[in-house]
């Protein structure tokens, strides 16, 4: 009896020993299954929304709004709340008496307004191609974008300039002179990077105004002005060439200036096609606020033999130039003043007398007056 006893306890012991150690092994089974179905229930990522529609929708319009479809001759009114394809036209008409203004929108937070009298147009969109690009024609375009709007999405173009990498609201007016335009780009918050033909705005921040002036032909002439706030310009200087001192190779490089925009400065370029040759020849030349030159550079495109490279003295070479002059005239005169002394000890006491009367005649009429003043008295 009491073996058996023995034996049933035994095995009891032995079943809650197993138990204990077969249960971890279960329960680390059962994980896997767990994590899988707490996953299953837990919501998905959102996938991110994307920053453009796949077309235009005329968010608002007051006065006179037209639009322009693709392949249309003719435009036609524009209707608040309706979607218009990529490639479409859009202007605003100001008429005396009443104001015009139209909002467009191209996504969520992406919207272009219109002012008065002014036109914008829109490029084809591609299949697979996520960017928008809004050509310039006349008048103020302001442009709202999200302030974390990736880079190389939105571009807003010109005939001779464009803007990229635009985020935050930006203003432009824009205005056909003669035989080219005229623009005043305004970064009102945000970023954007300008770029034009030999020159380059890597960044404009918030408060900076550029104005910019183009004329076409052949002899094409870019300027710009600073209006408000500091931004860096890049200038274009042709090519250069670099020699490797440990190969012996020698290469063309590009060559550039950095130049500070501030207001009232300038930056002028002036090109002309060289009737010999053909080739563009350049003339880059900038200004600060008072006038003076600060950098001048001529080049033909494509030449690294045919470079000026920079043809401005810098003040520390105009400073020892003018050491130099100073430091030449005083050495003349008292080379002068030392031929003037010695006839006056080589002459003989005769001629003194003479010589004095000379000085005398050579002195001004009011030593002389004071002369016969003494005498009188």
């Amino acid at each position: 009896m009491m073996w058996k006893v023995s034996f049933q306890a035994a095995m009891t012991a032995a079943f809650v020993v197993s138990s204990a150690v077969f249960a971890p092994v279960c329960a680390q089974d059962a994980e896997p299954a767990a994590d899988a179905a707490a996953d299953d229930a837990l919501p998905k990522p959102r996938k991110e929304a994307k920053p453009f529609t796949a077309l235009v929708r005329c968010a608002r319009a007051q006065g006179d709004v037209h639009v322009l479809k693709p392949g249309a001759s003719e435009w036609t009114v524009a209707e608040e709340g309706r979607y218009y394809p990529l490639g479409s036209s859009f202007r605003t008409v100001h008429e005396a008496g009443a104001s015009s203004m139209a909002e467009f929108e191209f996504g969520p937070e992406a919207k272009v307004k219109l002012t008065e009298s002014a036109e914008v147009s829109t490029r084809p969109g591609e299949i697979g191609v996520s960017t928008r690009t809004l050509v310039l024609k006349s008048g103020r375009v302001r442009v709202s974008l999200p302030r974390t709007l990736n880079e190389g999405l939105f571009f807003v173009a010109a005939p001779f300039f464009t803007c990229s990498n635009l985020a935050g609201e930006s203003q432009f007016d824009y205005q056909s002179i003669g035989n080219g335009d005229e623009v005043l780009v305004r970064c009102v918050t945000g970023t954007m990077t300008l770029e034009g033909r030999h020159y380059k705005i890597p960044r404009m921040a918030a408060a900076n105004h550029v104005r910019i002036r183009t004329t076409d032909g052949d002899d094409l002439i870019s300027w710009l002005r600073g209006e408000s706030g500091d931004c860096k310009v890049i200038l274009d200087q042709g090519l250069m060439a670099e020699k490797n001192f440990e190969t012996g190779e020698t290469k063309d490089v590009p060559k550039t200036y950095d130049f500070v925009l501030s207001p009232r400065c300038a930056v002028k370029i002036f090109r002309r096609r060289s009737k010999v040759s053909g080739n563009m020849i350049v003339s880059t030349m900038a200004f600060d606020a008072t006038g003076e030159i600060k950098t001048r550079c001529a080049f033909a495109e494509g030449r690294s033999n045919l470079n000026s490279g920079e043809l401005v003295i810098t003040p520390v070479e105009v400073a020892d130039a003018e050491k130099k002059k100073a430091k030449a005239a005083s050495e003349e005169t008292e080379e002068v003043e030392a031929v003037e002394v010695k006839p006056a000890k080589a002459k003989e006491p005769a001629n003194n007398a003479g010589a004095e009367d000379e000085k005398k005649a050579e002195e001004p009429q009011e030593e002389k007056k004071d002369d016969k003043n003494d005498d009188d008295i």
